[in-house]
């Protein structure tokens, strides 16, 4: 077997498998067209920014599981773990790899996930300032608790959803103000919106 990334050989149960929407984000991400990959099209007399070009497109296309060899898998855990969480644009951070990790409704409905702008920065960013100034949290656990509790209430209301395109619930969360230390309840909802050529799953303030 080889590596479906740098076509290393991959001794009897020592690759990893991942699936197309996993290398589709890595591929965003910069992982994925390996020199000598680019080299093999180059040498067809094309230039190599169409080689890299012509990878992309192919790789984006496959809807085929990729096999790794354990180089290339250390590799991707390091950009995943990077990059779990991307900004979109001013508005909106895509959380779609940690949602994939959560599953429940999210798992149903089968579509990228991202919180607004407003919610990561009041409910889910924590800095180590943030615990000298108010008390301890941690961000992976506060973004948890909003996607977790979204994709529970989402499985229990995916007819509901299906049929308005919106699901609302609420957590108890530290708002990120300077001052706060105790929890209060907060209102949200998942919106199921058209955007960037694709449909996601849009988490907002209520």
């Amino acid at each position: 077997m080889l590596c479906d990334v740098c076509n290393s050989p991959i001794e009897s149960k020592k690759g990893e498998r991942i699936t197309a929407d996993i290398f589709r984000y890595l591929l965003k991400n910069g992982f994925g067209i390996d020199p000598v990959n680019i080299q093999i099209l180059e040498s067809t007399e094309i230039s190599r920014s169409e080689a890299i070009n012509t990878l992309r497109q192919h790789y984006m296309a496959s809807t085929s599981d990729w096999l790794l060899c354990p180089i290339c898998v250390e590799k991707a855990k390091v950009l995943i773990y990077s990059k779990r969480e991307e900004w979109i644009d001013s508005n909106y951070i895509e959380v779609t790899i940690t949602a994939e990790e959560v599953g429940h409704g999210y798992d149903i409905v089968k579509a990228p996930v991202t919180l607004t702008g407003s919610v990561w920065n009041q409910y889910v960013q924590w800095t180590e300032e943030d615990n000298k100034k108010q008390c301890y949290q941690e961000q992976d656990a506060r973004l948890w608790d909003i996607l977790f509790t979204g994709g529970v209430t989402l499985q229990w209301k995916i007819n509901q959803f299906f049929k308005t395109g919106m699901h609302y619930y609420s957590i108890f969360c530290i708002p990120k103000d300077g001052i706060s230390n105790k929890a209060v309840e907060i209102s949200l909802v998942i919106r199921a919106v058209a955007m960037n050529n694709n449909h996601w799953l849009v988490i907002d303030l209520s």
